[in-house]
């Protein structure tokens, strides 16, 4: 019997540690890449073509609200989830206005983000 082939999704961090935990709650559901820095990101994203995009805001040298933009002006149709550990109303805003699907706080709670991703891949 065939596996019914699980949706792929991008893990972009610059610390390894904070991938290798989302890796390890998502990846019974999902087939999982991680980039650990933005120029990473756009190789995986041309080569692995990831659905859903799980994004940190604040990275070195290619920031993730700058690689939101990016992929939305590549990609309109992927799904980017950014992540910050410092979340503000008008950070929200920034990464709504530069086109991700929701904003989150860290630390993630995996729960809501599960369910979060299966609401915004079946809507």
């Amino acid at each position: 019997m065939n596996e019914i082939p699980k949706d792929k999704l991008l893990i972009v961090d610059d610390n390894e540690q904070h991938c290798n935990v989302a890796k390890e709650f998502l990846e019974d559901d999902y087939d999982i890449e991680i980039a650990l820095n933005g120029e990473e990101a756009i190789s995986k994203i041309y080569d692995f073509n990831p659905v859903v995009i799980l994004l940190d805001v604040r990275m070195p040298r290619l920031t993730g609200d700058e690689l939101v933009k990016m992929i939305k002006a590549w990609r309109p149709e992927m799904i980017v989830i950014m992540v910050t550990a410092d979340l503000s109303p008008e950070i929200e805003r920034d990464c709504m206005q530069n086109g991700a699907s929701i904003c989150l706080s860290k630390p993630i709670n995996f729960g809501f983000l599960k369910e979060t991703i299966r609401n915004l891949l079946n809507p």
